[in-house]
């Protein structure tokens, strides 16, 4: 069910909004418990269950932009005891917003509960002249009497249909070269990286930050943002020979871009440092050595609209845009409001964005667009109307990401999750993972890979151009299929999921954690047809080989679901891709 409201006056003076919530629903309930969804950066979405007592709980933003990036606009709600996967009554629900949000949970001495969801009016007092109508975000939510896993599997046929951009379109694997190069790159390199990922099957190159900036070249955070021209110490031939390059070796390009942000060091703050949201008179602090554009502002959304027009337009083989957005909104000033309408900023400035993608959407229809806000901060249903996917987090260590898409999977499809194979050890933790672990893990979601090719090994190599072979010949049930999860790592040290679509299945499982001692249960599968026979084959075997005792069996469903398979787990951090097909 999606629901909002509509504001609309015909008096002949302005009217003021206070309070502007989408939806209240209320309940009655012998109890009542809350799963809710939280982080930061690099350890987005992590999952938490309370039982609701008397009084208000409030889940909120304030930031602004990265509406998920300490708190989640996402929630269950369990009623009459807790939830599992496959029992209980279930609410799960999610504010198409992505921006300042408010959930709020109010519970009274009789049982009773009701639930306010909308924009967080913090601050955002909004003014609305005669005949204007204002339209609030819309809340989302669907109801099941079998459990967590059901609301999940109803909200992802939806998103798949109506929540995201062409949902229903399978998505590109890619290679990119942000954690290969980080800013250091230059033609060479990149066109050895092109190459190599057109050799290894992937079918989009992904050029990364760094790209832009002559007067103040973007050769680190400090500069550049703003001026969206090309590095000719960099990139001496332009961006029109790489996407060459691309063409050449039947690969598409895609580029990285942030268009509502600003460094001090830019032509484009020298010359309107008025198009910065910030205080009169007050220091305006810096984020990541950067400011936030006035997106409240139609000369601002006019500028960003030119300089993509030109960036699209000028290179129609761009068939991919990393869009980001790295700070919050933290000293809210509009020079191009008057001092009524301050408290338009933080709503107006979504309705630019928004505005601003819409336009490009139309525009360029065929371009795909990834959310990225310093990584998992955008990840949201009102983001996603205009985008195909986001970046899940800028953690790429495999284990902390098998938690993250575990969560955020409750509500999004694994096609929305871009999922990358990266260095090991980890850039960002350190940790040391196999090489079969970490595809596994980014198979789960949309396969993307970051490991510079030149560094693999010819047995690196090998197994990787397998493994996307596999991951593109699976994708179909990956990114279409009904989610099952099987054994949470919240609450096991396997991790264990799966998809199925019509007659085929794939089953992931992770070893987080490895006891001398230990016994883990038997994997059950589900979602399978009782009376059919089943061909099962691991995927992405490594030197370990099969690891379980179903490789190259048939088996009946009734026997997978009910006694199910098990897994001869030796050490840490290995981890089964196991293919399910019914035999005719």
């Amino acid at each position: 069910i999606e629901q909002w409201t509509i504001y609309q006056h015909t008096e002949k003076k302005s009217v003021t909004l206070y309070q502007f919530a989408s939806a209240q629903l209320s309940f009655k309930s012998s109890s009542y418990r809350l799963t809710h969804f939280a982080g930061d950066w690099a350890g987005e979405c992590n999952m938490s269950e309370v039982e609701l007592t008397e009084g208000i709980k409030v889940i909120d933003s304030k930031l602004g932009t990265r509406a998920t990036f300490f708190a989640h606009p996402m929630c269950l709600l369990s009623l009459n005891g807790r939830m599992t996967e496959d029992n209980g009554e279930v609410i799960g629900m999610a504010l198409a917003w992505p921006a300042n949000f408010k959930l709020e949970f109010e519970k009274n001495n009789n049982q009773e509960l009701r639930v306010l969801a909308g924009m967080n009016p913090y601050a955002s007092h909004y003014k609305l002249k005669k005949g204007d109508v204002f339209q609030t975000p819309s809340f989302l939510y669907t109801y099941s009497t079998k459990g967590n896993g059901q609301v999940s599997r109803n909200f992802h046929r939806w998103a798949r249909k109506y929540g995201l951009r062409h949902g229903e379109n399978s998505r590109y694997t890619l290679m990119n070269n942000w954690e290969a190069t980080y800013f250091n790159f230059n033609e060479p390199k990149l066109k050895s990286i092109i190459e190599d990922a057109a050799g290894m099957g992937f079918e989009l190159f992904l050029l990364d930050d760094g790209w832009f900036g002559q007067k103040h070249p973007r050769n680190n955070d400090d500069a550049g943002l703003g001026d969206w021209v090309v590095n000719k110490e960099k990139l001496p031939n332009g961006l029109g020979w790489l996407v060459k390059q691309c063409t050449d070796n039947d690969i598409k390009f895609g580029i990285w871009v942030e268009p509502e942000m600003v460094n001090p060091q830019s032509e484009l703050f020298t010359n309107h440092p008025d198009w910065v949201i910030g205080l009169p008179d007050r220091e305006n602090r810096l984020e990541r050595s950067q400011y936030l554009l006035d997106l409240s502002n139609p000369e601002v959304r006019s500028h960003i609209l030119d300089v993509m027009r030109e960036l699209l337009g000028k290179h129609p083989d761009i068939a991919y845009v990393k869009w980001d957005c790295n700070r919050k909104i933290s000293d809210p000033g509009s020079a191009w409001l008057d001092a009524r309408h301050q408290g338009n900023l933080a709503i107006d400035y979504v309705r630019g964005y928004e505005s601003v993608l819409d336009a490009l959407a139309e525009e360029f229809p065929q371009v795909v667009f990834q959310a990225c806000s310093s990584g998992g901060g955008r990840a949201d249903y009102g983001t996603m109307r205009r985008h195909h996917e986001f970046w899940t987090s800028d953690n790429t260590d495999a284990c902390e990401r098998v938690f993250m898409q575990w969560s955020i999977g409750h509500l999004f499809p694994a096609i929305s999750m871009g999922a990358h194979v990266t260095a090991s050890p980890n850039h960002q933790t350190g940790r040391a993972a196999p090489l079969k672990f970490r595809f596994d893990a980014a198979m789960s979601g949309r396969l993307g890979f970051e490991l510079q090719p030149c560094d693999m090994t010819d047995e690196e190599m090998a197994f990787s151009r397998h493994a996307l072979a596999e991951y593109k010949r699976i994708r179909p049930v990956v990114q279409f299929g009904d989610l099952y999860r099987l054994s949470s790592p919240y609450e096991s040290r396997v991790a264990s999921l799966m998809y199925v679509r019509e007659d085929r299945a794939v089953v992931f499982a992770w070893l987080m954690d490895k006891w001398l001692a230990d016994a883990p249960p038997p994997l059950r599968l589900k979602g399978l047809k009782p009376e059919a026979r089943y061909m099962l084959r691991e995927l992405n075997m490594d030197e370990n080989g099969s690891i379980t005792n179903v490789h190259e069996r048939v088996l009946g469903g009734d026997f997978l679901m009910n006694a199910g398979i098990r897994i001869h787990w030796k050490r840490a951090f290995q981890s089964v891709c196991l293919e399910v097909g019914e035999q005719e």
